[in-house]
């Protein structure tokens, strides 16, 4: 094929592309343009996730009459004139691409006014082509209406999701937005559903409480400092040790007004925290860092979500110090009961200690011994199911297998014949778990466990859209959760298994991971009808027999053990759990012999 010139729509599609993802890439550019021409209130309306309908409303300076038709012009823009401009840029957009790449892939209705004009105009544009212009009634401001993403690059209108996970992507984009301009009041509305509203006070900790609820409101620390030889500040809040998520995703970054991803600033933030963190724990916190336009490189990706620093060591080291400073002044103390136990250490039970067994005495013995190896570890299969003995051994295949102990209050230590094996009991009760959820459809309801004080919890506006989608089964795995107004939904009845240990931080990692889950299904058809398609539901019921099943440094009974050992042996494809990882290793007699230097087997 010879070179040849591409024609202009072609070539304005696919420069479009790098720009417009999905309709949540529509709807920052939009709302970045609000907030550059001076906004303080930006709604946001949508129809079937973004796809069909984007509007987006400000009361802005608007766009003079005469300069409507350049806005549609690739590379048109207010923002600079020439490259140095970069250094002294202060706007959120500057490349002239958003409207023009929005066009190119959709039917562009735009209506605006400023405030000194009597009259506004209105000008239409579809797939790139500017098709009228005349003079409209309209307030101050703009309003863009977005309709038919992707009309004409049906490639790319294919591979959108289910109208409920794009409806999730540009809420949790306002959202982050909100975070970033607390003196702009925000609206998102989908269909007849508000999702989201800020009140657009100023006042940062009021945006929290809204996204996160009153109790997270409480729990968050400020932090304020600035570093006198670069210029560079850093403000915001972040949460107190004892509020943690299973996720970065509770994080936002602010550089300059501009929402980034960028994985040092993250890095420094948990580095602040020093040990004070739970093992893969992570905090929620809002970062607005102010830094010098020319000591960052924002024109790096299309998207403007990646930047670069002059002198990222300063950087660091700023948000760093500003961490530890605000968690040594802290004066937010956990609320019984969520400061019963940190989250990655399961609360230990006195009762179980009492028995002669006891746990971490299992190997004690007197003597000197040196650490050996067995040369080779393999998974056991499984073979049918087990029935118990006088002795404490049961049947297992073809042999009996007989309960030694628990090692590390983590594996169960097992006799097999005359193979040693060790059993991870969290994968173990997950593969247990799973199998009673899935293949033999039981359900737990009947033996939950009513709440005396039933648990509120207070969703990000993100979730709430979901979150309707898995009550059927979380009441399947034995949880009685129910919607008590806006965002809020109220825990009465958890699963028996959960008595002990229950907390709202578990609860809100159980959803997050059940939304996480979700997220990977691209059955539009199932999603838009209220439905979770096959792959999905295993993905939750993955999630669910997680949290239920019992935890590594958990001790247990003996009784409880063999229970354990028992269930375990019924259920078939037990050598694994239902992610993939191994349930149990053994070593063989021959092998242990062999690294003792003994002979023979007797």
């Amino acid at each position: 094929m010879g070179i040849k010139v591409l024609d202009k729509s072609t070539a304005e599609q696919i420069a479009a592309g790098e720009v417009i993802e999905n309709p949540a890439s529509v709807v920052k550019e939009l709302v970045e343009n609000a907030l550059d021409a001076g906004a303080t209130r930006v709604d946001i309306d949508i129809e079937n996730g973004g796809k069909q309908t984007i509007i987006v409303t400000d009361n802005g300076n608007g766009i003079e009459e005469k300069e409507l038709h350049l806005a549609f012009k690739r590379f048109a823009t207010s923002k600079l004139s020439i490259l140095d401009d970069l250094e002294h840029l202060k706007s959120l957009g500057f490349r002239g691409e958003a409207l023009p790449s929005i066009a190119a892939v959709s039917r562009v209705k735009l209506t605006t006014r400023t405030e000194k004009t009597m009259a506004g105009a209105q000008i239409t544009v579809n797939g790139g082509e500017i098709i009228k212009q005349e003079e409209a009634g309209a307030p101050p401001g703009t309003r863009v209406e977005v309709n038919d993403l992707f009309y004409n690059t049906p490639g790319r209108l294919k591979f959108l999701r289910a109208d409920n996970v794009e409806t999730t992507r540009i809420s949790t984009l306002i959202s982050e937005t909100a975070l970033t301009n607390p003196e702009v009041a925000f609206t998102l509305r989908s269909g007849k559903n508000t999702l989201f509203s800020s009140s657009g006070d100023g006042v940062l900790l009021h945006v929290i409480g809204s996204l996160y609820g009153n109790e997270t409101a409480k729990a968050m620390l400020e932090l304020d400092r600035k570093d006198k030889s670069s210029a560079c500040r850093v403000n915001g809040f972040i949460s107190a040790p004892h509020l943690t998520r299973s996720s970065r995703r509770w994080i936002t970054v602010v550089v300059n007004g501009r929402l980034i991803r960028n994985a040092m600033i993250v890095n420094a933030l948990e580095r602040g925290y020093g040990d004070l963190l739970p093992k893969q724990r992570h905090p929620l916190a809002i970062l607005n860092l102010a830094v010098p336009p020319d000591a960052i490189d924002v024109n790096v990706h299309p998207a403007k979500i990646e930047i670069r620093f002059l002198r990222p060591e300063t950087v660091k080291t700023l948000i760093y110090k500003a961490v530890k400073m605000a968690l040594q002044g802290e004066q937010n103390y956990p609320r019984w009961p969520e400061a019963q136990r940190r989250p990655d250490y399961p609360a230990r039970d006195k009762k179980r200690e009492t028995n002669d067994w006891k746990p971490g005495r299992l190997f004690e013995q007197p003597g000197r011994y040196e650490a050996v190896t067995a040369k080779r570890t393999e998974y056991l299969p499984v073979g049918e199911a087990p029935s118990s003995e006088e002795n404490g051994a049961v049947n297992k295949g073809s042999g009996s297998i007989r309960l030694i102990g628990q090692f590390l209050h983590s594996y169960l230590v097992v006799q097999k014949d005359e193979q040693l094996m060790l059993i991870d009991q969290h994968a173990a009760h997950e593969r247990v778990i799973y199998d009673q959820l899935k293949n033999r459809g039981q359900s737990f309801s009947a033996n939950n466990l009513q709440l005396t004080i039933p648990l509120t919890l207070e969703l990000p506006p993100a979730w709430c859209d979901r979150i309707p989608l898995f009550i059927p089964l979380l009441e399947q795995a034995g949880f009685n959760l129910a919607a008590v107004g806006d965002n809020k939904y109220q825990v009465r009845a958890v699963p028996f298994m959960f008595r002990d240990n229950i907390s709202k931080t578990q609860l809100y990692d159980l959803l997050e991971d059940l939304l996480s889950a979700e997220n990977g299904s691209e059955d539009e058809t199932s999603a838009e009808a209220g439905e979770i398609n096959e792959d999905s539901q295993e993905a939750v019921l993955k999630t669910i027999a997680c949290h239920k099943s019992i935890k590594a440094k958990q001790p247990l009974s003996r009784e409880e053990m063999e229970q354990l050992l028992d269930q375990w042996g019924k259920t078939p494809l037990s050598h694994y759990c239902p992610h993939g990882r191994p349930t149990v290793i053994s070593f063989d007699r021959g092998e242990i012999d062999k690294s003792f230097h003994r002979s023979g087997g007797n």
